[in-house]
């Protein structure tokens, strides 16, 4: 992975006093960078030398505010020439060059952060500056660079001077501009190697962050992943850290340019103390190794009062949970309680001005240009300070007053709510609590003002329900829900009221499964009895939601149908369209009336098809088994003698009488006329069902039936050495396996289905019946049903 290469200043054109190239070596929120002399000749050369050779892969370029250059050169190399000289590069070679805007839109309040993608090797970079931009500000033709970073690796070993000529064929020499923002093939670059991390960040904080990362990650490489998360926490909230160090540092410079003493002496006492409470904190979760900042060791030593969060021996910070999505932070007890509003944050404009005329009277113009800051941390620090104001108001504070302080306040959380930075928005959240929690109950401010607070923040608040950034939309999901069992909101039902107005079709899909959601919580929480919920409002936003184009929505909305009928049970179905064929063509009805039917104890209505359509099956079967014994009456016709059909009559009932199934020997007392009908066709293992014909016969004669009476016969043949009924297909492989017996030993079929085959039953039917050639009359007749009573009868032959 490319990462911060340092390098060292061989050369430059020129510069002006106290302006120095070796300025760019360093990188701090307070460095001066280079400058080049008063009415320069152009072009103005810096030559860095790299501490190895190195493939670079991108340059970070951070220009001054108004001393802008109108084109700036690249040069790259191995080998450095005395005699090189400016506007010649020698033996370096020309990587391309980049442009730079006038800057005249920011009014020359911006600087520009540059960042090129390049892909070379070499020793040596050159910068070349150009005629600069000509503008009020530059009085002498200046040129300047705040500073500029090198990404990239080093190369191990010297190429050869083939690899160096394919190296510099396979790149273009022609003159183009080099792409500023071309994002090609380079690996990726971790955010504390790019110059915006250090510009921003106090040096010694930088430090800590990363000493802290490489610690996550060989963390993350032990899997120790819990420590991991905090390690991570920790450095998002050191970066806030650092970027306030920062700050108060250019304040103190800028004092000192001033030589207002006074102040740059309190912004320094300021960062100390701001500093060591930091670094308390770190090495009180064991995060933070006071030996790696030696340099403020001094400091620990007269560092005299304990903090507040450790007066009490032995306690861990706590932090809220409920105004962060994340983890409890090592530093959340220190942030928040950072001194308020520092700095100056840039004047309001007119617009600005007249919109926030009445929180600039009650809280003056400082803290709402804060509020009103590009800079998120002023943003953040505002809403603390309006926060710390509220908490100190004295108790006999007139009530005018207060209430003008309360809609000040509400007016700022109602902006703040739109902000993108998480720290800001948590921030309103934080104030917005304090509002509905402590200072209108707690000063007896009415009803009144807990409706304007909620009415004046709701849209803000609820349109964060559907932001797209994850945590964001957690944190605004869970204070609605919160902020809906507050004591004063809960009793005016406020927000169960906003709840459920109807989805409109254009709604985004987060945004309405974030209503649906809290809808079913809340739902849960209050139910329908005087809370706002009503059997009507709920099931009108429900009917209306049904239709939204996201499935999501549609399911969740399921849920809340399915709640709201364990409450309100069949009153609920006046809302809905009726339960018939039509209507659960569509799913999600039939889902629902399902739903319904599982709450009630009851089968759903596709179980209650299968159950009828058994019982209706087996109606069937019973009625074809009669007709198979109404038909046997008829036999005698054909010439079976009446004896034979008395026997059969005889043994039946007798089986009936005993509860006693004649062939497998079960006894059952479900053994009745229709209970036996239905064990014979579908339990008793002596008789079995052909698959060729669905005919049910004996076990015994399954191979005669196969080769003699099926409808399909013409199919089998009879295996020559084993006898047994084969699918004329399948008979020479039949005959090569080992499932083929001799004719000496029974077929391997009738073996399986013959195994628990009692003996005496043969020798029962021939004390029982003595014509054994009418008896096998009876068994040729065929009938176009299922004849399993005839095959009752043929077993006993």
């Amino acid at each position: 992975m490319p990462r911060k290469i340092g390098f060292t200043l061989v050369s430059s054109s020129g510069h002006e006093d106290h302006f120095s190239a070796k300025e760019l070596m360093v990188h701090a929120p307070t460095v001066n960078g280079w400058r080049s002399a008063r009415f320069c000749p152009y072009p103005q050369q810096v030559t860095l030398q790299l501490p190895e050779r190195s493939r670079v892969r991108k340059l970070q370029l951070l220009a001054h505010q108004y001393l802008i250059s109108g084109k700036i050169e690249f040069h790259i190399g191995d080998r450095l020439l005395e005699a090189d000289s400016p506007g010649h590069s020698g033996h370096l070679r020309r990587l391309g060059y980049v442009s730079l805007s006038d800057n005249e839109k920011t009014g020359f309040k911006a600087r520009e952060l540059k960042s090129v993608h390049v892909d070379a090797i070499g020793t040596y970079l050159r910068i070349t500056f150009h005629r600069n931009h000509v503008n009020c500000y530059n009085l002498y033709n200046q040129v300047a660079l705040v500073a500029i970073n090198v990404l990239g690796d080093s190369v191990d070993g010297t190429p050869s001077r083939e690899q160096l000529i394919e190296h510099y064929l396979n790149i273009s020499q022609h003159e183009t501009a080099l792409d500023g923002t071309y994002m090609g093939k380079c690996d990726s670059i971790s955010p504390l190697d790019d110059l915006a991390f250090d510009m921003y960040q106090d040096p010694e904080v930088a430090h800590i962050i990363r000493l802290l990362d490489d610690k996550k990650q060989e963390m993350v490489r032990q899997e120790r992943y819990e420590f991991a998360k905090t390690l991570k926490q920790a450095i998002a909230d050191l970066q806030k850290v650092g970027e306030r160090l920062g700050r108060y540092d250019v304040e103190k410079c800028c004092a000192i340019e001033k030589e207002d003493y006074d102040t740059a002496k309190k912004k320094k006492e300021q960062m100390e103390e701001y500093r060591m409470t930091v670094y308390h904190q770190l090495e009180v979760h064991n995060l933070l190794d006071m030996g790696m900042v030696s340099g403020s060791m001094w400091l620990l030593q007269s560092f005299e009062l304990p903090l507040p969060a450790l007066q009490r021996k032995g306690e861990m910070p706590q932090s809220h949970p409920e105004e962060s999505g994340l983890p409890p932070s090592p530093l959340a007890t220190i942030i928040p309680c950072s001194p308020g509003v520092t700095g100056e944050p840039e004047p309001l404009t007119e617009s600005a001005q007249r919109e926030a005329s009445f929180p600039i009277e009650v809280y003056g113009d400082g803290l709402v240009a804060g509020a009103y800051s590009k800079t998120w941390s002023y943003r953040e620090d505002a809403l603390l300070a309006v926060y710390k104001k509220l908490t100190e108001v004295s108790a006999g504070t007139p009530k005018e007053k207060l209430r003008n302080m309360m809609r000040a306040a509400v007016f700022l959380v109602k902006k703040a709510l739109k902000d993108k930075v998480s720290s800001v928005f948590q921030a309103s959240l934080k104030l917005l609590r304090l509002l509905l929690t402590q200072l209108i109950p707690g000063q007896a401010l009415g009803r009144a003002e807990v409706v304007h607070c909620v009415e004046q923040t709701w849209p803000n608040l609820l349109s964060r329900t559907g932001d797209s950034a994850t945590r964001l939309r957690a944190m605004a999901t869970a204070f609605i829900q919160d902020m809906a069992l507050f004591k004063e909101v809960q009793a005016l039902q406020l927000v169960p009221g906003e709840l459920v107005k109807p989805i409109k079709s254009n709604i985004p899909t987060r945004q309405a499964l974030s209503r649906a959601e809290l809808l079913e919580k809340l739902l849960g929480e209050l139910g329908t009895d005087n809370s706002g919920f009503t059997l009507d409002n709920v099931m009108k936003f429900c009917t209306g939601a049904l239709q939204h184009s996201a499935s999501e929505v549609r399911e969740t909305v399921v849920l809340i149908i399915l709640a709201m009928y364990r409450l309100h049970k069949t009153a609920i179905l006046s809302y809905l369209p009726a339960n018939d064929a039509a209507t659960r063509k569509n799913v999600l009805y039939k889902n629902i009336f399902d739903g319904f039917a599982r709450i009630d104890g009851r089968p759903v209505e596709s179980q209650a098809r299968l159950v009828q359509q058994e019982g209706e099956k087996e109606k069937e079967e019973i009625r074809s088994l009669r007709e198979q014994l109404a038909a046997l009456n008829e036999i005698s016709v054909g010439g079976a003698p009446v004896h034979i059909l008395n026997v059969f009559r005889s043994v039946c009932i007798c089986s009936m009488f005993f509860s006693l199934c004649i062939f497998c020997s079960e006894k059952d007392e479900s053994f009745t006329e229709d209970g036996l009908d239905l064990h014979y066709w579908k339990h008793c293992p002596m008789l079995h069902c052909c698959d060729q014909c669905r005919q049910v016969v004996e076990i015994a004669s399954l191979t005669e039936h196969l080769l003699g009476e099926c409808e399909n016969r013409a199919r089998f043949s009879q295996c020559p050495r084993c006898s047994e009924a084969v699918s004329i297909d399948e008979l020479t492989h039949h005959t090569q396996s080992p499932a083929c017996n001799r004719k000496t030993q029974r077929s391997s079929r009738t073996s399986e289905l013959l195994t628990s085959y009692p003996a005496n039953y043969a020798n029962l039917a021939k004390r029982l019946i003595p014509s054994f050639s009418l008896c096998k009359q009876v068994y040729s007749y065929k009938n176009p049903t299922q004849p399993r009573i005839l095959s009752i009868l043929c077993l006993l032959l």
